[in-house]
């Protein structure tokens, strides 16, 4: 679904990583039947829910996504906080990551190929994720990075993390373009609510091979498998 004013010149488009970029995020976990690692997943998507959707916070996923602390770090004192809670004490950090994340993220083909289409048409194209400090050679290891956009904002790095809007302005800044002038693409709600308060056309996606087509349909008009009719056309 497409939120924010129809009739405007778009010259760029922002794209969040997992969800958008990757495979959605979390499908192993429907896979999970251990009895523990169920109610360990419990107890991240409480703490996820009540916390991730704060713009700022001194909670550990918002110290991971700024960079204060490590991958490892995380886990390790999110297993602490869940045996304190009463969990399982048998649970280890290894086994909190591979319950979160599973095998890690994996690209999808379909949002790749669609930044590839929008920015050879001339559009400005960021990739404005919040990662961990780690961040950087995954995100090498997943994308073309390079090729597809022309900036990369890494909250562990610019040490802020959406939906904290002045993560937004930096990224249009570091485009050149007015927050009017951008698409932005995420999967979690309290993002896309967050970049459409500062005049960003929205979208929220949930299933990024649909949302490739939505938006090489939005910025070029025509379907995402559709051959252009003419090379440079664009903004």
């Amino acid at each position: 679904m497409t939120e924010g004013p129809s009739e405007r010149a778009l010259k760029g488009a922002v794209f969040d990583l997992g969800g958008v970029m990757t495979e959605p995020m979390g499908r192993h976990r429907e896979t999970i039947v251990d009895p523990v690692q169920l109610d360990l997943l419990r107890f991240f998507l409480s703490e996820f829910r009540d916390v991730y959707h704060l713009p700022t916070g001194a909670h550990d996923l918002h110290l991971l996504e700024t960079g204060a602390i490590s991958d490892e770090e995380f886990f390790a004192r999110m297993t602490e906080r869940y045996i304190a809670e009463g969990g399982h004490d048998g649970v280890d950090a290894g086994i909190a990551q591979h319950v979160v994340f599973g095998k890690g993220m994996v690209a999808c083909g379909a949002m790749i190929d669609a930044v590839r289409q929008v920015k050879a048409a001339g559009y400005r194209t960021a990739l404005l994720t919040n990662i961990s400090r780690s961040g950087e050679s995954l995100l090498r290891s997943l994308l073309p990075v390079d090729e597809l956009f022309d900036v990369v904002v890494d909250s562990s790095r610019v040490r802020m993390r959406k939906p904290d809007p002045a993560i937004f302005l930096l990224t249009c800044e570091r485009l050149g373009l007015a927050p009017q002038e951008c698409l932005f693409v995420d999967d979690l709600r309290c993002n896309v609510a967050a970049a459409t308060e500062l005049g960003m056309t929205t979208i929220q996606c949930k299933d990024p091979v649909a949302i490739a087509d939505e938006v090489v349909e939005l910025l070029l008009g025509r379907p995402a498998a559709a051959e252009p009719e003419s090379a440079g056309a664009g903004p």
